[in-house]
C-alpha cells in the first residue's frame, strides 16, 4: 500500500509547533541555567564574605591582645595585664573555633601555611609573653627588649604578615564571584532581548516558508485557472510535489489537455455533421421514405460514439498517474462506466504473506469485503488456474438490493489480469445488479479492456516499486553521505590531535616507507625532505649529528626486522651553534587484523627542557649546599668553642657576634628562598600604597655608605611617586644596591638616579666595575645563575637577588632592564608609572582596603547620582587631600585600619588641619572599639562594622544635609520621657518626638 503523504496544513501545523516548542525549550534551558548560575555565585560569595569576616575579626583581635600586652609593659598598669590576660584566653578560644571551621572546609589544605604559621607564632608568642610578663614584674626592661627583638616583635610581624596573606586571598576570592555573578546577571538582562529577536527569526522564517511553499504556488495555479477559463490551453510547471498542490498542478495540466483534445474532436465531428448534412440534404427526397431508418442507425451511432468516448476516456485514465492508488481510483471506475457495470473488486497475492489482499475495491457496500483472503475458492481459484473469464448469477443479500430494494439477483464476472507472458498477477471480479447473463459484444469488449487494465495495472506497479527503490536508494545515499562526512569529521579530528601533540610523529610500513608524519617532527628536523623516503635513512641522517655515537640507523633495522624487543632510545644532537638538543625515541607496533599487514609508529619526544631542569636542579642542590653549609659550619664551629672551652667574655661576645651574623646570613638566605618561591607561585601579597621613591632610594643608599670603601653618589629628584609596596621596594634597591658593591670590587663608587620622564619614574643603579660578558646577559635573571669566571670566583651569592628583582618589578607592572660592557660597569633601570592623585572635590571619599566593602558603598552612593572616590591607603587619602583644589568632599567615611603603615586617623588628623576642608563630614567605619578620647560631633561619626548600606546612607545623609534656620536639638540619650520632661522644666515645649536608630530628634513649639 502506498504511504499516505501529510497535508500542507499538516505541515505547516507541524512547523510552527516544532517552532515554538524549540524555542521555548530553549529559552527556558537558557533562563533556568543561568538563573541556577547565579544562585549558585551569590551562595558562594555570602560564605566567602563569611570567612573573611572572621578573619579580619580575629585580626583585630591579635592587634588588641598585642597592644594590651604592648601597654602594660609601657605603664606597668595592673588593669592593662588583666585586660590582656582576658583578652589572651578569649583570642586562644576564637582562634580555635576558627580553626575548626576552616578544617571543615577547603580552607585546611588553600591556607594550610599560612595558617600553621600563624598557630606556631601565636604559640610562640603566648609562651614569650609568660616570659616577658615576669620580666616585667622583675623589671628586667633590657632582657624584654632583647626578647622582643629575637622573638616577639618576630612573631607579631609572621602573624600579621599570615593575615594579610589570607585576607589578600580572600579579598581575590570575593572578587571573582562578584565579577562572576556581575556578568551573569548581565547575561540574564539579555535573555528577554533573545526571547524577542529569536520570536522575530522565527516569524519571518515561517512567513518565508509560507510564501514559497504554499502561496506562491496557489498564485500561479489561479492564474493558470483564469487562463484556462478564458478559453486558452495553459500547462503548469510541475513541482514534483506530492501534497494538494501537486495534485492541483497535475490535475490542471490534464484538464488543459482533455479540454484541447475534446476541442479537436468536436470539431472533427461538427465536420462530418455538416458533411452528412449537405449530403441528406441532397438526398432528402430519395431518403424520406428511410428516415425513420436513419433515425435508428444515428441512434446507434450516437451510443457508439458515447461508447467509444468512454473507452477513450478509460484508456486515457489508464497512464499518467504517479501513484498507484490515484491510478486504481480513477482507471476502475472510468472501466465500470465504460462497460454500463456497478461494482468491481481487484484482489492480488501478497508475496511476502501469501495471501490474497482486496487492492481496491468499487461500488459494494461498506464492510462487504474483508481487505486480505487467506485463500480463495470456487470460481476465484478457477480463474486464476485457468486464465479464463467465469460468470456466476447470484442472490443479492439486503445491503446490495440499493435504496428501494429493486434488484434481486447480480451477475459476477471473474476476470484474470494476464501479464504480456500470460502469467496471472491478480483477479478482477465485475459485478452488475439486476442483469442474468453476458453479452457476447460486451463480452469481447469486456475482455480487451480487462486485458488493457492488466497490462497497466502491472506497469503501474512496476512504476510503484521503482519509485519505492528510487526512495530506498535516495535514503540510502543520503545515510551513505552521512556517513563519509562522519568519517570525515572523523578523520579530520585525529589530525588535529596528531598535529596538537608536541611528540613528533613518524609512520611506516613494515618495510620502513615512510606513510605519515605530523607537522612537529617538520618544526624539530626539518622532516620535509626525508616524506616519502625510508625510515631507516632518517635515522641514519640523527645518527650522523649525534655527538654521543649512537645507533639510530641500527636500532631502527632491527625494530623493523622484529629482532629487536626494547622499543625505546635516547640520543643527542648537536647544533651549529654549540648547543644540544636531548630526544627519547618510542616505537609502537601497529597490526591491521583485516589485512594482516603490520606498520610501526615512531614518536620523538624532545627531552631538551628535562635535562635542562635536571641540570637546574643539581646546580641548585650544589649552590644551596655550599651557601648553607658555610654560615651552619661557622656557627656549630663557634657555638662548638663555646660549649666546649672556657673562652674570656671578651672572646665570647665576639664569637656569638659571629655566631649572630652567620645566622642572620642564613636566614636572609632561607628568605631569599621563601620570598622568590612566593612570588612566582603568585602568593606574595603586595600592599600597594603611594611611596615615595626618592625617600626609598635616599634611605636605602644611606645605609650602603662607605660598605666595602664604596661611595655612593645619589642624584635624586624630590618627591617621585609611585603606587608599591615600600618594603618590596625596599629590598629591590637593596638587592641592586648589593651586587653594584659585589661585582665592582676596584672601583670606589657607585651611581645612583632617581629621575622623571613623563609619566614614568626612571631608578638607576650603575656601578663601574666587571661588567657583564656577553654569553651571560640572556640568562641574569635564571634563578641560582651566576657569571662563572675567575674574577667573580671569590664572590659569594646564591644568584636568587636579581631573580627577586625581577619578579617584585613585573608584579608592580614595571620593567627591569640594564646595559653592560665587560670590564667597564653595569647599569640596571627600572621604569614604572608614576602616582597620580584622585581629585576629591565634591565627590564622597571612601577610604578603604576591603575592596567588597569599597565597591558596595560605592554603587550605594552611585545609584543616588552621587560621585565616588574610592582609596584603599591612608598614604594615598593624604596625597589626594593634598592635591584636590575645588569644592571640598560631600563626605568621607573611613577605615581605621588600612594597607600600608599609616592609619585612618592620620588621614582625619590631615582633614582636620586642613584650611579650607576642615569641616567635612567624616564617619569612622571600623570593627574597632572607639576610643576613650573620641567623641562625636557634628560632623564627625563613629559606625562600626557591621553595619548595613541603609545605616550607612542614612547617617551620611543627615551630615550632608545644609543646616537649617531652625535647627533640630539632638540628644544623645535615648530616654523619651527624660528628655520630655527635662524640656519642660527648662520652658521649652515639646511638639514631636522622632526615635532613630541612635538619637532623638526633638521637635519643639516655634517661639521656644
Amino acid at each position: 500500500m502506498p504511504t499516505k503523504m501529510r497535508s500542507i496544513a499538516s505541515n505547516v501545523s507541524v512547523l510552527i509547533f516544532t517552532t515554538i516548542l524549540l524555542f521555548a525549550v530553549f529559552v527556558l534551558a537558557t533562563g533556568l541555567t543561568m538563573n541556577n548560575h547565579i544562585i549558585e555565585a551569590r551562595d558562594n560569595l555570602e560564605l566567602e564574605m563569611q570567612d573573611q569576616a572572621l578573619v579580619e575579626s580575629l585580626y583585630n583581635d591579635s592587634q588588641t591582645v598585642v597592644s594590651d600586652l604592648r601597654a602594660y609593659l609601657a605603664f606597668g598598669r595592673a588593669d592593662f595585664l588583666t585586660q590582656f590576660l582576658a583578652m589572651r584566653q578569649t583570642f586562644d578560644a576564637k582562634l580555635n573555633d576558627i580553626s575548626d571551621r576552616f578544617q571543615s572546609r577547603d580552607y585546611g589544605e588553600k591556607f594550610s601555611n599560612e595558617w600553621n604559621a600563624i598557630l606556631k607564632a601565636w604559640a610562640s608568642y603566648r609562651q614569650s609573653s609568660e616570659t616577658v610578663i615576669e620580666l616585667k614584674k622583675s623589671g628586667s626592661m633590657e632582657e624584654i627588649e632583647n626578647m622582643s627583638k629575637t622573638t616577639t616583635t618576630s612573631n607579631v610581624n609572621d602573624m600579621n604578615r599570615n593575615f594579610q596573606t589570607i585576607m589578600s586571598s580572600q579579598n581575590e576570592s570575593v572578587q571573582r564571584w562578584l565579577d562572576d555573578n556581575r556578568k551573569r546577571t548581565d547575561m540574564l538582562i539579555l535573555l528577554p532581548i533573545l526571547v524577542v529577536t529569536g520570536a522575530a527569526i522565527a516569524g519571518g522564517l515561517l512567513v518565508v516558508y509560507l510564501r514559497r511553499k504554499v502561496i506562491g504556488p496557489i498564485v500561479q495555479a489561479d492564474a493558470a485557472v483564469n487562463r484556462i477559463a478564458d478559453g486558452e490551453y495553459v500547462q503548469v510547471a510541475l513541482s514534483h510535489r506530492n501534497d494538494e498542490l501537486g495534485r492541483l498542478e497535475r490535475g490542471i495540466n490534464f484538464m488543459s489537455g482533455e479540454l484541447r483534445q475534446r476541442h479537436v474532436a468536436l470539431k472533427e465531428s461538427n465536420k462530418e455533421l455538416i458533411d452528412q448534412r449537405d449530403l441528406l440534404e441532397a438526398q432528402n427526397e430519395e431518403i424520406s421514405a428511410q428516415q425513420v431508418e436513419q433515425q435508428e442507425m444515428l441512434l446507434k451511432l450516437t451510443d457508439r460514439e458515447r461508447e467509444l468516448e468512454l473507452i477513450t476516456t478509460y484508456q486515457e485514465k489508464l497512464t499518467g498517474h504517479v501513484e498507484i492508488k490515484a491510478f486504481l481510483n480513477h482507471s476502475v471506475k472510468a472501466l465500470l462506466q465504460a462497460l454500463h457495470q456497478d461494482a468491481a473488486v481487484l484482489i492480488a497475492e501478497n508475496p511476502e504473506t501469501s495471501a490474497f489482499d482486496v487492492i481496491y475495491s468499487y461500488g459494494y457496500p461498506q464492510g462487504a469485503l474483508p481487505s486480505s483472503y487467506k485463500e480463495l475458492f470456487g470460481p476465484s481459484m478457477r480463474v486464476l488456474h485457468e486464465k479464463q473469464a467465469i460468470y456466476r448469477k447470484r442472490q443479492l443479500n439486503a445491503d446490495e438490493r440499493g435504496i428501494h430494494g429493486g434488484y434481486d439477483t447480480a451477475l459476477d464476472q471473474y476476470y484474470p489480469l494476464l501479464d504480456e507472458y500470460s502469467h496471472v498477477i491478480g483477479m478482477l471480479l465485475i459485478t452488475s445488479y439486476g442483469a442474468s447473463e453476458v453479452d457476447d459484444t460486451l463480452h469481447r469488449l469486456t475482455k480487451g479492456l480487462v486485458r488493457q487494465f492488466a497490462l497497466a495495472f502491472l506497469a503501474q506497479t512496476t512504476n510503484e516499486e521503482r519509485r519505492k527503490q528510487a526512495y530506498l536508494l535516495e535514503e540510502l545515499n543520503e545515510e551513505l553521505s552521512q556517513e563519509r562526512d562522519s568519517l570525515q569529521q572523523q578523520r579530520d579530528l585525529v589530525r588535529r590531535i596528531i598535529e596538537s601533540i608536541h611528540e613528533g610523529m613518524v609512520m611506516c610500513d613494515g618495510g620502513g616507507r615512510i606513510l605519515f608524519s605530523n607537522e612537529r617532527m617538520n618544526e624539530m628536523f626539518g622532516f620535509d625532505r626525508f616524506s616519502g623516503s625510508n625510515v631507516r635513512d632518517f635515522c641514519r641522517h640523527l645518527e650522523a649529528g649525534a655527538p654521543d655515537k649512537s645507533q639510530l640507523g641500527e636500532f631502527a633495522e632491527a625494530v623493523l626486522n622484529g629482532t629487536l624487543e626494547q622499543v625505546q632510545e635516547r640520543f643527542t644532537l648537536a647544533l651549529e651553534d654549540g648547543r644540544e638538543e636531548h630526544f627519547e625515541l618510542y616505537v609502537n607496533s601497529i597490526t591491521d587484523p583485516i589485512e594482516n599487514t603490520r606498520s610501526f609508529l615512531f614518536v620523538f619526544r624532545d627531552r631538551t627542557n628535562e635535562e635542562m631542569a635536571d641540570e637546574m636542579k643539581n646546580e641548585f642542590i650544589s649552590i644551596v649546599s655550599h651557601e648553607l653549609r658555610t654560615p651552619l659550619a661557622s656557627v656549630l664551629g663557634f657555638m662548638e668553642i663555646l660549649l666546649n672551652r672556657d673562652i674570656p667574655k671578651e672572646k665570647q661576645k665576639k664569637y656569638m657576634e659571629t655566631i649572630y651574623k652567620e645566622a642572620s646570613r642564613l636566614s636572609n638566605l632561607i628568605n631569599d628562598f621563601l620570598d622568590l618561591q612566593r612570588m612566582e607561585s603568585g602568593k606574595q601579597a603586595y600592599q600597594h600604597i603611594p611611596v615615595n621613591m626618592s625617600a626609598v632610594v635616599r634611605d636605602v643608599s644611606e645605609q650602603w655608605q662607605g660598605k666595602q670603601d664604596h661611595r655612593i653618589d645619589t642624584a635624586i629628584e624630590p618627591e617621585v611617586f609611585v603606587t608599591a609596596d615600600i618594603d618590596r621596594m625596599t629590598q629591590v634597591m637593596h638587592n641592586l644596591l648589593s651586587n653594584a658593591v659585589k661585582y665592582s670590587p676596584t672601583a670606589d663608587r657607585i651611581a645612583v638616579r632617581v629621575a622623571k620622564d613623563r609619566d614614568y619614574a626612571v631608578i638607576e643603579v650603575q656601578d663601574f666595575g666587571l661588567g657583564i660578558p656577553e654569553d651571560a646577559k640572556e640568562k641574569l635573571f635564571n634563578k641560582f645563575y651566576r657569571v662563572d669566571n675567575s674574577d667573580r670566583r671569590q664572590i659569594g651569592g646564591t644568584g636568587l637577588g636579581l631573580a627577586i628583582v625581577k619578579e617584585i618589578i613585573e608584579s608592580h607592572h614595571g620593567t627591569l632592564t640594564f646595559e653592560s660592557e665587560l670590564g667597564v660597569g653595569s647599569t640596571f633601570r627600572i621604569r614604572m608609572k608614576t602616582y597620580r592623585a584622585t581629585g576629591m572635590g565634591g565627590k564622597v571619599v571612601i577610604v578603604e582596603d576591603d575592596e567588597n566593602l569599597s565597591k558596595l558603598i560605592a554603587v550605594a552612593f552611585e545609584k543616588l547620582n552621587v560621585s565616588t572616590v574610592q582609596l584603599r591607603s591612608a598614604e594615598d587619602a593624604v596625597l589626594s587631600l593634598r592635591e584636590t583644589t575645588g569644592p571640598a568632599p560631600l563626605i568621607c567615611i573611613v577605615d581605621i585600619q588600612l594597607d600600608g603603615k599609616k592609619l585612618g586617623w592620620d588621614f582625619i588628623a590631615e582633614l582636620l588641619q586642613h584650611p579650607v576642608y576642615r569641616n567635612t563630614p567624616v564617619i569612622v567605619s571600623t570593627v574597632l572599639e572607639p576610643p576613650k578620647h573620641f567623641h562625636e560631633t557634628d560632623t564627625g561619626k563613629y559606625l562600626r562594622k557591621p553595619f548595613t548600606i541603609d545605616r550607612l546612607l542614612e547617617l551620611a545623609a543627615s551630615l550632608m544635609e545644609p543646616a537649617q534656620s531652625n535647627p533640630t536639638v539632638v540628644f544623645p540619650v535615648q530616654d523619651r520621657e527624660a528628655i520630655a520632661t527635662k524640656l519642660e522644666e527648662k520652658g521649652i515645649h515639646v511638639t514631636d518626638l522622632k526615635i532613630k536608630r541612635d538619637i532623638i530628634e526633638v521637635e519643639v513649639k516655634k517661639h521656644d
